[in-house]
């Protein structure tokens, strides 16, 4: 079996993160650590060395952005690849664009979660540069 891979969660919604975490845990190669406050992603961040990261853009206590501006600022982070999550934006927004919008890599919240695997599984498949 493969070893498997971890994937931090970081959404303000409670529902969101216990969906998405039952699903890709469903998959058995994930294992799914979350918060619901992007102030604690961070040292959640350092503490677990995730695989990958799927941050939600509108938090009230932090937004997206500032939460990746923090992560990309410590030694201890940022090499962890940043998917951000949107409901404000559509499935087929993300597919005109190849995923990326503004030079971020995004998802919808509206896609399903075959695809967002999809994305999650081509951007740790992807080689690091140099």
């Amino acid at each position: 079996m493969a070893e498997q891979r971890k994937i931090m969660l970081v959404d303000d919604d409670p529902e969101i993160l216990s969906l998405l975490s039952l699903k890709l845990e469903k998959k058995g190669i994930y294992e799914v650590i979350s918060t619901s406050k992007g102030a604690e992603a961070a040292n959640l961040a350092t503490m677990e060395s995730p695989d990958i990261i799927l941050l939600d853009i509108e938090m009230p206590d932090m937004q997206g952005d500032e939460v990746a501006s923090s992560l990309l600022e410590s030694e201890a982070t940022k090499h962890i690849p940043i998917l951000f999550l949107s409901s404000m934006i559509t499935k087929s927004d993300v597919a005109m664009s190849g995923g990326i919008i503004g030079g971020r890599q995004m998802a919808s919240k509206s896609g399903s979660v075959k695809e967002l695997i999809l994305r999650i599984e081509s951007i740790l498949d992807k080689p690091s540069p140099g």
